[in-house]
């Protein structure tokens, strides 16, 4: 293999690459300096890019949580308001017509079967939450590529390609 010649650009006399080896071209080496600093400032790059995705999805996430957090303390205040406002005046109501006990047994099941219910939709709503789904897939991927370039950068130092 011929030295590389900067004039010509890596290219012999043959018009040949001189980096090429088992058929596969590479640059040539650099000092493992800056090949370390560009791995080091990619992954700065990455880290902050990686932070703002989770950032976005997380927010998402957040806003679609407080919906059901909202629809669960609204079933609790409902179930709340409506037991002060209406029991006192339903179990009197229907005391005419059956006895007091039965009449305040029954105002309480209806009353907590409602709120029960709206309690239930609350929850429902919060189980569509999601963790950072893209987040981790693109973290995953980002840990290929460093292997990739970590591999890449051992094969310079050697001078394997």
């Amino acid at each position: 293999m011929e030295p590389y010649d900067s004039r010509t650009n890596g290219q012999s006399t043959n018009g040949s690459s001189s980096f090429q080896s088992a058929g596969v071209e590479r640059e040539p080496s650099r000092p493992i300096k800056e090949l370390v600093s560009e791995l080091l400032d990619q992954g700065r790059r990455l880290v902050r890019a990686e932070v703002q995705l989770a950032r976005a999805e997380v927010k998402t996430e957040v806003k679609k949580a407080s919906v059901g957090v909202g629809l669960t303390a609204g079933g609790g205040l409902v179930v709340l308001l409506g037991a002060f406002t209406f029991v006192a005046f339903l179990v009197i109501a229907l005391a005419g017509v059956m006895p007091l006990w039965l009449s305040a047994l029954l105002v309480a099941v209806v009353l907590l079967a409602g709120g029960a219910g709206i309690a239930y939709l609350g929850l429902q709503r919060m189980k569509t939450v999601h963790g950072p789904t893209k987040t981790l897939q693109t973290l995953k991927e980002d840990g290929q590529w460093a292997n990739r370039t970590m591999h890449s950068m051992k094969s310079q130092m050697h001078g394997h390609a």
